[in-house]
């Protein structure tokens, strides 16, 4: 309980657009990396 369950991501394109990173390149990977996201942010099991 209290774990992350996702990622918000507008915010993150958001914040890429306002680096000047690759939209579409983003919207390609950030799918498939946001389960290891998730992961590495979670709190380890008690």
């Amino acid at each position: 309980m209290g774990g992350v369950v996702g990622l918000d991501f507008n915010a993150v394109y958001a914040h890429a657009a306002a680096r000047g990173a690759d939209l579409s390149l983003l919207a390609d990977v950030l799918p498939a990396v946001e389960p290891f996201i998730l992961f590495a942010w979670s709190p380890p099991p008690s």
